[in-house]
């Protein structure tokens, strides 16, 4: 009797390292092939249905179709499934049966990701993505001291949110973050000054750490690095700032250009791995900058 086929996600999820510096990778008709077969698994599995919303409209498209299935839907269409997706990975690591080593392998946010960097390296970006996803950039102008005041209160104003989703597109309601001129890194930067030695080392971490402030925590909330200090400082965990930092490339990741994301890694690995021989750990506060250093660069390098 022939072995029957089973369910997959009876062992972890793996990954592939990304491809992305092969033709193939960037090759409409292999892109389009790959973006119908998952598709076409996805509508009859439909288990992600309430995750993000790639997958109801993917559904809706489908359901919508002269066919109803996945060959009915035009490919033009297919965008708005990928530009629902923002790469949380919620399908790949908690939902989907047929992520690797399924023979299927299917792996939804990293297709999406191939799709975005196609568009991303045959139409560019736009103005405003371009924009908010320059973070370091927007955050050194933004942090300027004569600068930030006028931008928080037109950011805090009704007429400005209005300019704002006018030139952006980022709607009048959605929550939008202060600036500040005093960033983390400029608050903690006697940290490891002191000579504080490393607390008690466990089986998979040294005692001492490098704290990466990232763009956000630095600029926009630096009281979350100030409270991380402290709380390492309490437990005697000797605590210090990386010489130098950059974005963590996350948000040119969600746009698809790879290139500005390698850029990115080239600024910060060598300052961080550096660190990491010489004893230290490295923490971040925010966990999609600690997602690029564990999964996405080591699957893109």
């Amino acid at each position: 009797m022939s072995e029957s086929r089973r369910e997959g996600s009876l062992e972890a999820p793996t990954r592939h390292p990304l491809d992305w510096r092969s033709d193939e990778f960037y090759d409409d008709q292999a892109l389009f092939d790959e973006l119908e077969r998952v598709f076409d698994i996805c509508h009859g599995c439909r288990r992600c249905f309430n995750l993000c919303h790639s997958f109801p409209t993917l559904f809706d498209l489908v359901d919508e179709s002269d066919t109803m299935e996945v060959d009915g839907v035009a490919k033009d269409d297919y965008w708005q499934v990928v530009d629902h997706c923002y790469l949380c990975d919620m399908c790949y690591m908690t939902k989907c049966p047929y992520v690797p080593p399924h023979e299927w392998n299917v792996d939804f946010p990293h297709l999406m990701l191939r799709a975005k960097a196609a568009r991303f390296r045959k139409e560019g970006a736009s103005t405003r993505d371009k924009i908010l996803s320059a973070t370091d950039k927007v955050g050194k102008l933004a942090g300027i001291p004569v600068v930030v005041n006028a931008v928080n209160a037109v950011n805090r104003s009704k007429t400005g949110r209005k300019l704002l989703q006018g030139t952006l597109g980022v709607h009048k309601d959605a929550p939008v973050p202060e600036y500040h001129s005093k960033t983390a890194r400029k608050r903690l930067s006697g940290l490891g000054e002191s000579g504080a030695v490393a607390g008690q080392a466990t089986e998979s971490t040294r005692g001492k750490v490098v704290l990466f402030t990232t763009c956000y925590c630095n600029r926009n909330h630096p009281g979350v690095n100030e409270d991380l200090v402290a709380v390492f400082e309490h437990n005697d965990i000797a605590v210090r700032l990386a010489s130098k930092e950059v974005c963590c490339g996350m948000p040119k990741l969600e746009l698809g250009d790879l290139e500005s994301v390698a850029k990115a890694k080239e600024t910060n690995i060598p300052v961080l791995a550096k660190l990491v021989d010489d004893g230290w750990d490295i923490v971040t506060p925010i966990p999609s900058c600690t997602l690029m250093f564990k999964q996405e660069l080591p699957l893109m390098f």
